[in-house]
């Protein structure tokens, strides 16, 4: 099933999968902590990994995932 979802990516973006993978690796979720307690929060995407999610048609993820 991976490899089929690689093929699929691959001719959506017409690209191969390694440079997919190393646009899309750049989403970044991070852990915040502070005096009221903890935050992860998701990098910005970068133009290429943008792209890539808009030609995949992937919603980028939100920015803020949880507040614990």
């Amino acid at each position: 099933m991976g490899l089929l979802l690689e093929r699929m990516a691959e001719q959506a973006c017409g690209n191969t999968w390694r440079n997919i993978r190393d646009d899309l690796k750049q989403i970044q979720r991070v852990q915040l902590s502070g005096p009221n307690g903890k935050l992860w929060q998701v990098t910005e995407p970068r133009e290429d990994a943008r792209k890539r999610l808009k030609t995949l048609r992937i919603k980028a993820p939100p920015t803020l995932l949880k507040l614990a």
